[in-house]
């Protein structure tokens, strides 16, 4: 409590506008989850509401993704799933991805900008650098593309924190980046299979996630020995 009260008056403002976006992202989510999340559990409807907006369909198919990441609540997994369901594999991938690498951006900055000053004022700066010194080492980078790479788990809740970090922007990014494209293709791929009711696609693909899931998992394991 004696560190919140210390803080200087900019880092007070700071902390200020963090909770009005954290107010204002909870109250889109509140607006938006419900739509998006009723729409998703049926891809047809996501099809036709996004041909609605002819050629710029592409762009509110992104914009979708991104407002996803931001607002957290609804799984990611399912909105990618829609990718490939209404656009196939190639441009359904393309377009997941930027918009998870849009919105995750945003993600960043917001918890960078407005959070991080506050954080390295209540947390003592010796503890900060060795934070710092793993983060931004070979070995933080490797645990990270783990992190990211588990299949199921909250991503987008990730970039929030590591913008309370002092992990640098482009390690991050390059992890993260990296990470979530066999993912996104994964997810991708069963929603295409889906649309064409391929099911030897799917058992393919469901393979392919559990051999991920299998890396990862050997992956983790030699990561504790580094």
């Amino acid at each position: 409590m004696m560190s919140l009260i210390n803080l200087n008056r900019r880092s007070l403002i700071k902390l200020g506008f963090l909770i009005l976006i954290l107010a204002a992202i909870v109250f889109i989510g509140i607006k938006t989850g419900p739509w998006i999340y009723e729409n998703v559990k049926n891809p047809e409807s996501i099809r036709k509401y996004l041909a609605g907006f002819g050629s710029y369909g592409f762009l509110v198919y992104i914009l979708i993704q991104a407002i996803q990441v931001v607002i957290v609540i609804i799984p990611g997994d399912i909105v990618v799933f829609c990718a490939g369901f209404i656009y196939g594999i190639p441009l359904g991938f393309i377009l997941s991805y930027i918009g998870l690498m849009f919105g995750s951006v945003i993600v960043f900055y917001i918890s960078r900008f407005f959070g991080y000053e506050i954080v390295s004022r209540l947390i003592a700066e010796e503890k900060i650098k060795k934070i710092s010194k793993v983060l931004n080492s070979s070995k933080g980078t490797v645990g990270l593309f783990i992190i990211c790479c588990i299949p199921f788990i909250p991503k987008d809740i990730m970039m929030y924190v590591a913008g309370l970090t002092p992990v640098k922007a482009s390690r991050i990014f390059f992890a993260y980046g990296l990470s979530r494209i066999p993912t996104t293709l994964i997810w991708v791929s069963i929603g295409a299979n889906a649309y064409e009711k391929n099911v030897l696609g799917l058992v393919i693909t469901a393979a392919v996630l559990l051999l991920l899931i299998i890396v990862v998992f050997i992956l983790g394991r030699n990561y504790r020995r580094i």
